[in-house]
């Protein structure tokens, strides 16, 4: 097994998965375990996950010809929020279940790309959801294609004295 931050170095978004290749029932049950178990603020867990796959799900979300996705929503009025202004936690919940998701598939083989561009209105449509959730972002799961690698972008990263202000 590598070691975390060698597994989060390596990891890159696939956009371009093999169609042919199904991922495997407990690798899937896996993924969304990882995310289920993704810390919540106050552990509110105001989120649901929805798998979708085969012919109806890629009717709801076909994205890089991955065999899967796994769509996650958001439900505002269960979340968290600040007392001082309000803010509310859900956005950032959800991606931490997400990232939860996407360092499990990583770690077992498979590949993921999380996805924001998408129509809201298809996927609220297409898997009928009740008017309390949202959904905000969707991962798409697979195996690479033979020709899969990371974007010309993936190492380009800005230094730490550009990122980093540390306060004595």
């Amino acid at each position: 097994m590598r070691d975390l931050l060698n597994l989060l170095k390596a990891r890159y978004s696939e956009r371009n998965f093999d169609p042919k290749k199904e991922v495997e029932e407990e690798k899937l049950y896996k993924l969304l375990e990882a995310g289920r178990v993704a810390p919540t603020a106050s552990n509110r867990q105001a989120f649901r996950m929805y798998l979708t796959r085969g012919k109806r799900g890629k009717e709801i979300m076909s994205h890089f010809n991955a065999p899967a996705h796994i769509i996650l929503t958001g439900i505002e009025k269960d979340a968290w929020s600040r007392k001082y202004d309000g803010f509310s936690s859900v956005a950032l919940d959800l991606g931490i279940v997400g990232t939860h998701i996407v360092l499990e598939a990583e770690s077992l083989g498979l590949k993921t790309c999380m996805i924001c561009a998408f129509e809201p209105d298809r996927i609220i449509q297409g898997l009928t959801l009740p008017a309390e959730e949202y959904p905000m972002m969707a991962i798409a799961v697979g195996y690479p294609s033979a020709d899969s690698k990371p974007a010309p972008k993936h190492t380009e990263r800005k230094s730490m004295d550009e990122l980093v202000t540390v306060v004595d």
